[in-house]
């Protein structure tokens, strides 16, 4: 076995009604946004919880067939319970309004969690719960390590997702203690309030929920395990999520970034270059800007530009649009080229639609500079979370 690691991420799984399952999309989701260098730092661990023993066996063993390297180098660990294990469910004091599965489903819940926290408590600094339908974010683990160093005061628990339990950041040093806790109050409360409250307990001076500028995992489960939950025609309720790592990694082409917004927190340059970065502005005016004016011409094919967040859910760009200058590069260093006072002639490109803009260029096109121009006033502040600029 290795040694203790950096992270283990933990999935307790159950089988869905109509055959859905998005348990393999998930595991194949986190090896492929972990490289090499972090994955022998971690551990990847599946609970699966049914009672059917079929239906376990059946998950097991597709698992181990599509997953195989992994179990074998020790990533991957496929783990199920003895049934003995559990309390009696058939009889538990119905709250809530709740219907008697309902009841059967979210104690069982309870204590899936408390098992498989107790088979990860040893096995790494920091322990990461996410549900079994879910995607990660690009560079989720490097992400997650600064998000960690992040943190000035003492913390329970990390919210990746503003969702629910889709994950959830520990100190495995706790799981023991949360375990039992879990198992003394299972037929309580749903898991999600038994958390908060632990939250509380645990740190009460800093309970509030610890989020990112976005989501680092995606919801996408239409299916509960519970059968009387309606299928869900979108899945998906995060407001922000974390899609790029194109920023974050440094791959925008050189530029000076400028605006004249007033910066309530950051610079605007924070919102463009390597890191998790962002600019967070204030009294937003029609004509207000943030420009990227490159160092040199750039052949641009795609821009992303996402304002807004967990932060400051909302602070995102209502009225505005996304333009560029496109100028000769004869005209461009006659110019001046980067030391221009003046980009040249702007052209609208695309609208912001919710606070966002994702566009693909039919041809790239020689760009100068690219502006995000607001077109009337907003009472709330401005978050430009992450411009992203991919060249030819």
């Amino acid at each position: 076995m290795k040694i203790q690691g950096y992270l283990t991420i933990g999935i307790t799984s159950i089988s869905r009604p109509a055959g859905a399952n998005y348990l393999l999309e998930t595991i194949q989701s986190l090896l492929n946004k972990i490289d090499d260098a972090n994955k022998v730092h971690t551990y990847i661990v599946v609970y699966l919880a049914d009672f059917n023993e079929t239906l376990k066996t059946d998950a097991a063993n597709t698992i181990s067939e599509l997953f195989h390297k992994e179990i074998e180098a020790d990533l991957l660990h496929v783990i199920q319970p003895f049934p003995q294990y559990y309390p009696q469910l058939s009889k538990l004091r119905i709250k809530f309004g709740d219907s008697q599965d309902r009841t059967k489903w979210r104690a069982k819940q309870n204590l899936d969690f408390a098992f498989l926290m107790c088979y990860c408590q040893e096995l790494s600094k920091y322990h990461l719960h996410i549900e079994d339908d879910v995607t990660a974010s690009p560079s989720f683990f490097q992400k997650l390590q600064e998000f960690i160093s992040s943190q000035e005061k003492p913390w329970p628990m990390l919210d990746l997702s503003a969702m629910g339990q889709v994950a959830k950041v520990y100190h495995s040093n706790d799981l023991g203690n949360i375990a039992s806790y879990l198992f003394l109050m299972y037929d309580e409360l749903p898991v999600d309030w038994l958390i908060a409250h632990w939250r509380v307990i645990k740190e009460p001076e800093n309970a509030n929920a610890i989020l990112p500028a976005a989501a680092l995992f995606q919801h996408i489960g239409a299916r509960s395990s519970l059968r009387e939950k309606k299928r869900l025609s979108n899945p998906s309720f995060e407001k922000y999520v974390d899609r790029y790592d194109h920023k974050y990694k440094g791959l925008n082409p050189p530029a000076n970034v400028m605006s004249s917004i007033l910066p309530n927190k950051g610079h605007p340059h924070d919102a463009y270059f390597r890191g998790n970065g962002y600019f967070w502005g204030k009294q937003i005016k029609m004509n207000s800007s943030v420009v990227v004016r490159f160092h040199s011409v750039v052949n641009v094919k795609h821009v992303f530009v996402d304002t807004g967040s967990n932060l400051a859910e909302g602070d995102w760009l209502r009225f505005g649009v996304l333009q560029g200058s496109f100028v000769s590069k004869s005209s461009y260093y006659e110019s001046g080229g980067a030391n221009s006072s003046s980009c040249g002639y702007f052209q609208t490109i695309a609208p912001f639609e919710k606070g966002k803009v994702n566009l693909t260029l039919q041809a790239a096109k020689e760009m100068v500079c690219l502006r995000i121009l607001v077109t009337q006033d907003q009472a709330e502040y401005l978050f430009p979370k992450e411009i992203d600029v991919w060249q030819e």
